[in-house]
């Protein structure tokens, strides 16, 4: 899930578009993937050019857990996986057994991956201790870390588990309501950075994509209590700098993300695109045909009969056994007027 801010253009640098020309879409060694950058089935870099090192960047927390639950290749909670595989457990909701597609659980297709653990891969949510886990969530009930933290029966960062969903976000709420999850505290961010991701979604701002959000979350988990409350201009200033990319090289969980959004952002320029997915008027574009498809579907909808709205009680119900009958009684009046024109 993911939004920018409006305004906000983050360029590429030159040196990062010199860099991508060196990176090749190669076949995955372990799965045979045709992919670039890295492995969203197997979690591991590939093509990488001579000379780019792959950062491995230590978290601030124990463990984090990612219950996943959308399209490997479309997800950035993978790039935490390649970056921090000994720190990060992904918790896959999102292959069926029908199937026999790659997924995170079958990085080959066919039978599922049988890796073995503390960070392998887990086909259900597990339990988890309310005294050290936290799922990163923004809802009405969650806190700052710094607030989390303060909190004389917390453990230190270094102890906690932090609980990341990587869904859909109406989805995401209905797995926050999981009985494994439900009695869990949750934290948010401070500072929501300005996001640079690329998929669009219908939230609002503050939102951003799960590896910025991790990122983010580390950042304010080892900083200072000073530090956490920044003044106003201070605030100003972060956001300016956000708008380009540059900050965002130096830091070690979005090395895959600055890459992808280069390789995006090059790729519309190329084909003459006036926008990128990842800028806001073409997020704004976006929100504008499904606001559009959605009054259309409401036009559309049709209400019971002897109702305005179909809200009292049975009124659904009632209402589409009356529109049944209506459509299959129009349907024998058709056949039996065409009965009676060939018949004269």
């Amino acid at each position: 899930m993911a939004d920018g801010e409006a305004g906000c253009r983050a360029e590429v640098p030159a040196t990062l578009i010199a860099e991508l020309g060196r990176w090749r879409r190669e076949l995955c060694p372990s799965c045979g993937a045709s992919v670039m950058f890295y492995c969203p089935y197997c979690c591991t870099p590939v093509g990488v050019p001579e000379g780019i090192l792959v950062p491995r960047p230590r978290l601030p927390f124990a463990r984090c857990d990612i219950i996943f639950d959308d399209a490997p290749k479309k997800a950035t909670s993978i790039h935490a996986k390649v970056l921090a595989p000994s720190q990060v457990r992904l918790i896959d909701l999102f292959t069926g057994t029908a199937n026999s597609n790659r997924t995170l659980s079958r990085p080959a297709g066919g039978s599922l991956a049988s890796d073995s653990g503390e960070c392998s891969v887990l086909r259900e949510i597990p339990e988890y201790d309310p005294a050290s886990s936290v799922v990163l969530f923004p809802d009405d009930s969650s806190t700052t870390f710094n607030e989390f933290a303060a909190d004389k029966c917390a453990l230190s960062a270094g102890a906690m588990t932090l609980i990341i969903i990587d869904s859909p976000w109406r989805k995401a709420q209905v797995l926050r309501k999981h009985p494994r999850l439900a009695h869990l505290r949750s934290v948010r961010l401070e500072r929501p950075p300005p996001s640079h991701f690329w998929r669009y979604h219908s939230e609002g701002t503050g939102c951003v994509s799960s590896v910025e959000a991790l990122a983010a979350m580390a950042k304010e988990a080892v900083s200072s209590s000073s530090s956490l409350t920044a003044s106003a201009e201070t605030r100003a200033n972060e956001r300016i700098v956000a708008s380009t990319l540059d900050p965002l090289l130096d830091e070690p969980l979005l090395f895959f993300f600055v890459r992808q959004f280069a390789y995006i952002s090059e790729q519309q320029r190329i084909a003459g695109a006036a926008d990128r997915p990842m800028d806001a008027a073409a997020k704004q574009r976006r929100c504008d045909q499904v606001k559009q498809k959605d009054r259309g579907a409401k036009q559309r909808r049709l209400r019971p009969f002897g109702g305005n709205d179909g809200s009292e009680e049975g009124g659904n119900f009632v209402g589409a056994m009356e529109v049944e009958e209506v459509s299959l009684a129009g349907t024998l009046d058709a056949g039996a007027l065409r009965g009676k024109k060939k018949r004269s």
